[in-house]
């Protein structure tokens, strides 16, 4: 495991992408195979993803918990990326398994398709990262 913070959520994002790129290979007709990982508790692979997922929550309570006995509270910036962070999961998470031809199909009849939901939110993104930026260098630059 990384050293610091920012490592850390880097190797986490990273291995992120590669558990769904694993996940999403796999087959629902796979999830009620036995598995033998001592996390399946003997059962089948449904238990040992759904057990993962229940492990991440106890450790992610375990963390709020260890800092906010600590008062180790966020800044409102840790804050803010914290809950975009949150949210780009959501969004993440609700495309998929959407086909190809689905995410570039409408939403609804003469809405956006899939696909320029997340081009817009990409762009909208990028945007303000620029302005960010922008104005960050003119406050530096005392304009």
């Amino acid at each position: 495991m990384a050293a610091t913070v920012r490592e850390t959520v880097r190797e986490l994002l990273e291995q992120t992408i590669a558990t769904m790129d694993a996940l999403l290979e796999a087959s629902d007709r796979e999830l009620p195979l036995s598995s033998s990982h001592v996390c399946a508790q003997g059962k089948d692979l449904w238990a040992l993803i759904t057990n993962d997922i229940d492990h991440e929550k106890i450790h992610t309570g375990q963390v709020l918990e260890g800092r906010y006995e600590s008062r180790i509270t966020a800044s409102p910036m840790e804050r803010l990326i914290a809950e975009w962070l949150t949210e780009r999961a959501r969004l993440i998470g609700s495309f998929v398994g959407l086909t190809d031809e689905q995410f570039n199909a409408e939403t609804a009849s003469g809405q956006w398709t899939y696909r320029a939901v997340a081009k817009h939110v990409l762009a909208v993104e990028l945007d303000s990262l620029k302005t960010l930026a922008a104005d960050r260098a003119a406050r530096a630059g005392g304009v």
